[in-house]
């Protein structure tokens, strides 16, 4: 909805989480009329007697009344953009970027995915992402301890399943 210069902005209207409205300029309470799912927003209202006698009207719309438009998701988009600071996208790039890269080109030995679907790629990166993860435990752990420490977790799993104890 495009705004000319000597029209408020939809940022001048306060959005309250509470009640689900927007309050405009001359503290007029805006109420949620319309979703637009498809487009994904919703569409807030004055109500036409608060807008007839505001004397901000002049400057707040050319319309019999004001509304403004918010995204059917916006806290979570507001909640996903507070987390993007540069400080946690460094530490994401070094911690978690870089299992999918070495799966993507180590393992995998290029880019795409060789099943199609849905199904075949959620199989196929389980499988790739065990391959890594068991590859990042022998060179933690080295191969001696890991076996020894699935072979006790083998152990306890079938002990566990049969009722017997140690």
């Amino acid at each position: 909805m495009p705004h000319s210069a000597q029209h408020f902005q939809d940022v001048l209207s306060h959005y309250e989480p509470e009640t689900n409205t927007y309050i405009c300029p001359g503290d007029k309470t805006l109420r949620r009329k319309k979703i637009h799912r498809k487009e994904r927003y919703i569409v807030y209202e004055a109500s036409a007697s608060d807008c007839g006698t505001c004397s901000l009207k002049q400057r707040c719309t050319q319309a019999q009344k004001r509304s403004v438009s918010r995204h059917l998701y916006e806290d979570a988009l507001n909640r996903m953009q507070e987390r993007v600071t540069p400080a946690v996208m460094r530490l994401r790039r070094c911690t978690a970027e870089h299992p999918f890269a070495t799966i993507k080109y180590r393992i995998f030995g290029h880019p795409r995915l060789l099943m199609r679907g849905l199904s075949g790629a959620r199989v196929e990166i389980g499988l790739a992402t065990m391959a890594y993860n068991i590859k990042r435990m022998t060179n933690v752990l080295g191969a001696t301890k890991l076996t020894e420490a699935l072979h006790q977790a083998c152990l306890g799993a079938l002990m566990e399943r049969k009722n017997l104890k140690p």
